[in-house]
């Protein structure tokens, strides 16, 4: 792999990729993990729950967000985080009229999310951008 350096990445600035109306992502990888920069409008609504076999801890920095859990349903209010295990069915959505900005960290590095990752080419160059 080519010498990685240290990187700042200002959130406001990063490009966004429009997921669905309301819910819009940026992401930047590491050797062994990935993190999506997730900004979920006022309004936005979950459109239920997912699974996946990562692990995922759920940062919420600004604003209140209602987690789906299993069968739990759990509100938070930032700043807070929320740990989910791979396997459990989870989904969320913004509480009241403030913009949510939620910040999630996978590990291992997710492949599906890569193409969100603005620092991709980073790694590209060592060939192991479909790593898993």
């Amino acid at each position: 792999m080519p010498e990685q350096h240290a990187r700042v990445f200002e959130l406001e600035s990063m490009r966004l990729d429009i997921v669905r109306d309301g819910l819009s992502r940026t992401g930047i990888r590491a050797e062994n993990a990935l993190i999506t920069i997730n900004w979920l409008e006022a309004g936005y609504k979950s459109i239920g729950q997912h699974s996946h076999p990562f692990d995922q801890v759920s940062l919420v920095l600004s604003g209140r967000m209602r987690f789906f859990l299993g069968s739990e349903i759990k509100d938070v209010a930032a700043p807070a985080a929320v740990y989910i295990p791979g396997g459990l069915p989870h989904g969320g959505e913004p509480l009241g009229s403030e913009r949510v900005l939620n910040i999630d960290v996978f590990a291992p590095l997710r492949k599906d999310y890569l193409p969100h990752c603005i620092n991709r080419d980073d790694f590209e160059a060592s060939g192991d951008a479909e790593a898993t």
